[in-house]
């Protein structure tokens, strides 16, 4: 695929470039639609626009960001929820879809548009606490210069969306059994983008005789302090050919009027680039529990930035139920989307996996024409 097209300019003149190729579609249609005869006027609607909320469950996590001091064991006495629990990335996402479908009377060409939007935000903050007693005892310290006790604190983001669209043109190829049938080929495109925040800091022990220091030299009990912080930025861009076949089969009624039993399937191949960029480090100061004994400190960084095309395939289907009327629908059903090896979810070293929507859709469409 052109380097042109899988630069950051993919969502601005290509997407213009395909907006227009799906105006053109409609263009064509409506010039065949206006030498249908009289009669033919008075059918079914031609214009079919369609809205709709979903909600997806997502799948294809990140590596989780786990420095040493959050695994230590055994782990603090304070401590009531691991901070390994939120460190997860969103489960589910919710958005919207639309869709324009016009259908030529007197041919059985179908031309659509459609696109899906999606997206999750997570923040979790959780802080464990205790505090030293003011009647403190083995202490030379006056009350007021007590530190604070033992924490963990613990801060994540993460932000998630993704974006899918389709220009397909179909023709309706009736195959009996399964009601009104329908082949198309097309375009699709598709990103998706995840961009998480991690930050981690402990203090799990706490000075109980005093603390005074000489240069880098400390009198007092021992103790450890941690800080962890990650950032991560992941997307996918991409856009390919795309094959899809629906049906609709009346379950009582009529085509027209009546509840139909409708599904689909759908496979794409979208060439795209993906890019990752990551960075953490963390930060300890130890101190061994002997007087006169030197601070410890140490820091761990490390990051990388990646930038690579790949060939993503794309398959996909969904089932549902529809109260059909003469010049509107309204659908229930379930949705899967499997893109393979999409999204690159790696720290420190590349992991490709797969980014999957799965989960329950309705719409609503009403029909305009004829």
């Amino acid at each position: 695929m052109s380097e042109l097209i899988l630069k950051q300019g993919l969502t601005g003149d290509f997407r213009r470039q395909l907006l227009t190729t799906a105006s053109a579609f409609i263009l064509v249609g409506c010039l065949a639609g206006s030498r249908a005869t009289a009669s033919e006027a008075e059918g079914p609607p031609t214009v079919w626009i369609e809205l709709g909320g979903q909600l997806e469950r997502l799948s294809s996590g990140e590596e989780r960001f786990e420095p040493p001091f959050a695994t230590r064991t055994p782990r603090p006495d304070f401590e009531k929820t691991s901070p390994l629990s939120l460190l997860k990335t969103p489960r589910y996402a919710v958005g919207g879809e639309g869709k324009i479908t016009f259908e030529p009377m007197g041919t059985d060409w179908v031309f659509t548009a459609a696109v899906r939007y999606g997206r999750s935000n997570g923040k979790k903050h959780m802080h464990n606490q205790t505090y030293i007693p003011r009647n403190a005892k083995n202490t030379i310290l006056p009350s007021f210069m007590i530190t604070p006790g033992r924490f963990e604190d613990v801060k994540t983001d993460y932000k998630e969306s993704h974006t899918v669209l389709d220009f397909a043109v179909g023709k309706d190829v009736g195959l009996g059994l399964f009601g009104n049938s329908v082949a198309s080929v097309g375009v699709r495109y598709a990103q998706f983008s995840l961009n998480s925040t991690v930050s981690l800091s402990s203090k799990p022990d706490y000075i109980t005789k005093g603390f005074m220091s000489f240069g880098k030299y400390v009198f007092g009990h021992g103790f450890h302090n941690y800080q962890g912080e990650a950032h991560a930025e992941r997307n996918f861009r991409g856009v390919g050919p795309s094959l899809s076949f629906t049906g609709s089969s009346p379950l009582s009624g009529n085509e027209d009027s009546g509840v139909a039993f409708d599904w689909g399937v759908n496979a794409a191949l979208l060439f795209g680039r993906q890019r990752t960029t990551t960075a953490h480090n963390t930060y300890g100061r130890y101190k061994k529990a002997a007087a006169g004994g030197p601070v410890v400190t140490y820091t761990n960084a490390d990051g990388r930035v990646s930038t690579r095309s790949i060939t993503v395939p794309n398959i996909g289907g969904f089932a549902g139920l529809s109260m059909r009327y003469p010049n509107a629908k309204v659908s229930f059903g379930y949705r899967a989307d499997v893109f393979f090896g999409a999204m690159d979810t790696g720290l420190e070293q590349r992991n490709s996996r797969n980014r999957t929507f799965y989960g329950p859709f309705a719409t609503i469409a009403i029909g305009l024409g004829g």
